[in-house]
């Protein structure tokens, strides 16, 4: 990094007008170590960008003026600055001695009557409408301009970032910076989550984009309408961000009464409806009445102020229409044929609408006519549930992708920038982000919209720095950038939660990149001891562990990484690391007992012994990851991990259950098993068809280990519907009178059971406990009925778990062997899968 030093008759000047800092203070400004703190306060880090020299001033003698016609979005500029000097209105002298000025420049580099240095390279840039530069034209004046009014606003944020943590009420340092800047996707963003609301959150690290779900309606006489979220175009606007409404994927229409409502845009024959799921179906494209539906939506969507894009999901699923249409150009061109058709009808009512489609896993096979089906000023968006949301170590971007980039056509991508998109896990890689990023620059692509739900602050690592190299994919290593990031997030200790995030990151993406814990923890790892198959090393979830001393090389450095995390005093970071650290551990535990038991002689006592050691080992493993996650959860948001977080939560039990139950013929036994979540009943449509609310009584006698604290979990897992808990109580009855039931406890409290659950959990606390009588869990439920409801609002579906709260300070002793009561090994397969 270049750093200029000023001449002493320069900094003599300043006197008059600034406090200047003493000569040994400057002099040490005019070294590359004195720049780094500043640079550190800047994601992302700029292009271009050399400093001159820093004075101190009184914020009140400090005027940030705009030019004469300013935008409403240049005065939102200009309100950054007036905030990151911590300026209200009045505050500032009436003769400033120093005037920050901004706004648009004409291209050849003037604002007004000022010649910036360096602007006249604005209009070359990549990108240059987000271009910006911030110069120095006086010892008393610094000018901020872009060639539109988004350009001054990210110049605005790159010197608020400076601003911002180098003042007091009575003094702030303004550094004399140079820079030329400019961003290498166009668009970065994402969908999903809450990005919706977090715009302003997102724009202060220069994402410029969300893509989100439009608000379609089938009518009752069978047109279409749509509408959008109310001010948020205009909020974004003023932030220089983007929102882009969505038309959700063409095969998961159904639930809006399109069928219903207009039978004749039915996709024809088998091939068009997906089997075993009720609600996804393809309409035919070719039909006139969807095509007209689709025109419907897409006008009044372009109708709405501020809407420059439409983007339009392509189907999902590989489906088919079998009308004669549809045959002969394919599934997925006729789709792509319709929305094209769609977007010409609604660009009468917006001339510049521009359409975006977004391919799939669905379309895949077949990727190559929809790029040629599309016109050449159609946007295209790269989405694959396989390809995509993926963690690995591949290319994301394909050949015919990467060629279809290279032509100049208007390509972007929606990567996962998590773990997987099944599971809510922490990840904080800077490895695993700047290879997606940089693939995505050199390939010539236009536009990230990243993936990242629930919240980005569970994901503040991984989603800050795909806004870091997003925009210079070329700039800062991972080290750096993570110092940067541990700099704004105000760390105990910068260098040490760098060093941190540099050293737990590639073994993060051992784990996540390898499947865990989706979709390893779905069934692969219990089916692997059940099966008494041999693990494989450097496959399936296994697949980043090539060996045996990579897993203990990756244990080892988990213990480095929770040294320097439990130093850092950082709940956030302890709890990723306590997270990513029992994932390695139960994956080590899980392959030991594996190698064991696939042998072809039975295990020795002693061995057996071991593998008990191992088993709990396993456990604790999966205890560790569970209470991370939810320490996780509170230091991100409080408790709003949402949905997919407590299946990630049921998941790690269940496995560990899947793995303990398939122990027991070696007479082995987990004596962590009573802690385990377990499903001791479901509820479904037909529950609820008759008398309200619905009383059920599970039997859970197999459940109950003792005295203690019992929690009772509700998880929706299917339909349109949500249900609602009022009571849920634990009672006993004589096993040979099991209707004789006396309530011992209740919990009374509503919870909401749906896709958004709220209250979900039921505490019982067991004073007592009588190996003579049965225990049951009796739950008061209401439903919604199905039987008066169009399929597509059908649906009131759920699963209800048990276990026991383990104490603090609880002991957990190894269980005695049992007999072992081995049955012919099963027939041997392979286990990377």
């Amino acid at each position: 990094m270049n750093i200029s030093l000023t001449s002493s008759l320069k900094r003599h000047c300043l006197v008059v007008l600034l406090v200047a800092w003493s000569a040994a203070q400057a002099a040490s400004d005019a070294s590359a170590d004195a720049a780094k703190p500043w640079l550190r306060h800047l994601i992302p880090l700029p292009k271009e960008i050399t400093f001159k020299d820093f004075v101190k001033s009184n914020p009140a003698d400090v005027a940030v003026k705009l030019r004469e016609g300013a935008t409403d979005v240049e005065q939102q500029a200009a309100a950054l600055l007036n905030a990151a000097l911590g300026q209200t209105t009045g505050q500032v002298t009436a003769k400033p001695k120093f005037e920050i000025l901004l706004g648009r420049c004409t291209p050849d580099g003037k604002l007004g009557r000022v010649k910036i240095p360096g602007a006249d390279k604005l209009a070359g840039k990549p990108n240059s409408d987000q271009a910006y530069v911030i110069a120095p034209v006086s010892s008393r004046t610094l000018v901020l301009a872009g060639l539109t009014e988004r350009g001054v606003y990210y110049a605005a944020r790159t010197l608020s970032q400076l601003l911002e943590t180098r003042r007091t009420a009575t003094a702030v340092t303004l550094p004399l910076v140079r820079v030329l800047d400019w961003p290498d996707l166009s668009e970065r963003g994402e969908w999903g989550g809450n990005a919706p609301s977090d715009c302003e959150w997102m724009s202060s690290y220069k994402l410029n984009l969300a893509e989100v779900h439009s608000d379609l309606k089938i009518n009752a006489d069978g047109t279409g309408s749509a509408s959008f979220k109310p001010g948020l175009i205009e909020q974004g606007r003023l932030h220089a961000f983007q929102f882009v409404p969505i038309i959700m994927h063409v095969d998961q229409l159904a639930p809006l009464g399109l069928f219903s409502k207009c039978p004749e845009t039915r996709g024809v024959g088998p091939a068009a409806k997906l089997k075993g799921h009720a609600y996804v179906e393809i309409p035919c494209s070719s039909n006139a009445r969807y095509q007209a539906i689709l025109s419907q939506w897409m006008t009044d969507l372009a109708r709405i102020k501020g809407v420059e894009v439409i983007c339009v999901w392509l189907s999902e699923n590989d489906l088919k229409c079998g009308c004669e249409t549809c045959k002969q150009i394919g599934e997925f061109a006729a789709e792509t044929r319709a929305c094209v058709n769609a977007w010409k009808e609604a660009r009468k009512a917006n001339p510049k609408l521009k359409l975006r489609l977004l391919l799939t896993q669905g379309s895949y096979k077949t990727n190559d006519k929809v790029l040629a089906e599309a016109p050449p000023e159609v946007q295209v968006s790269y989405y694959d549930g396989g390809r995509t949301y993926d963690s690995s170590r591949e290319p994301m971007i394909y050949p015919l992708l990467e060629e279809f980039a290279r032509s100049g056509r208007w390509l972007g991508v929606y990567p996962q920038i998590i773990s997987a998109w099944r599971v809510v896990c922490p990840w904080s890689s800077p490895q695993f982000v700047k290879y997606r990023m940089t693939e995505f620059v050199d390939k010539k692509l236009v536009n990230l919209c990243a993936y990242a739900p629930p919240h980005n602050r569970m994901y503040d690592f991984n989603v800050t720095a795909a806004a870091e190299w997003s925009w210079n994919a070329h700039g800062r290593d991972e080290r750096e950038f993570a110092a940067a990031w541990a700099t704004r997030r105000g760390s105990k200790d910068v260098e040490k939660t760098a060093d941190w995030a540099v050293l737990l990151g590639p073994v993060s993406w051992d784990v996540y990149g390898s499947g865990v814990p989706y979709p390893a923890y779905f069934g692969s790892a219990a089916r692997m001891i059940r099966n008494r198959a041999k693990p494989t090393l450097g496959k399936g979830m296994y697949r980043y562990f090539p060996s045996e001393e990579h897993l203990r090389e990756d244990l080892a450095i988990c213990e480095r990484a929770g040294v320097l995390a439990a130093s850092l005093d950082d709940p956030w970071i302890v709890a990723e690391t306590q997270v990513v650290s029992g994932y390695v551990k139960m994956l080590a535990k899980l392959h030991d007992i594996a190698a064991l038991i696939s042998r072809g002689t039975p295990p020795s006592d002693a061995e057996r012994q071991g593998m008990s050691r191992d088993l709990l080992a396993f456990a604790q493993a999966g205890v560790q990851v569970n209470e991370g996650l939810k320490a996780w959860e509170a230091a991100s948001l409080g408790t709003k991990g949402g949905g997919r977080l407590s299946d990630t939560l049921d998941i790690t039990d269940q496995t560990v259950a899947q793995v303990s139950q398939a122990l027991l013929p070696f007479g082995v036994r987990n004596p962590l098993a009573p802690y385990l979540s377990r499903e001791i009943g479901q509820y479904h449509d037909n529950d609820f068809e008759g008398k309200q609310p619905v009383r059920k009584s599970l039997d859970v006698t197999s459940a109950i280990s003792g005295t203690g604290v019992y929690q009772v979990k509700f998880t929706h897992t299917e339909g349109y519907n949500a249900a609602t808990v009022s009571r849920v109580a634990l009672a006993s009855a004589p096993k040979a009178h099991p209707d004789q039931l006396t309530e011992i406890v209740f919990d009374k409290h509503q919870g909401v059971i749906g896709y958004s659950p709220r209250d979900p959990v039921y505490s019982l606390a067991l004073p007592a406990h009588d190996e003579s009588l049965s225990y049951f869990v009796v739950v008061e439920i209401r439903g919604a009925t199905s039987s008066d409801k169009v399929p597509e609002r059908r649906g009131c579906n759920g699963s209800i778990t048990l276990w026991k709260v383990k104490q603090p300070g609880e002991e957990i002793k190894e269980l005695p062997l049992l007999p072992m009561t081995l049955a012919k090994k099963p027939v041997k397969k392979s286990a990377g899968k």
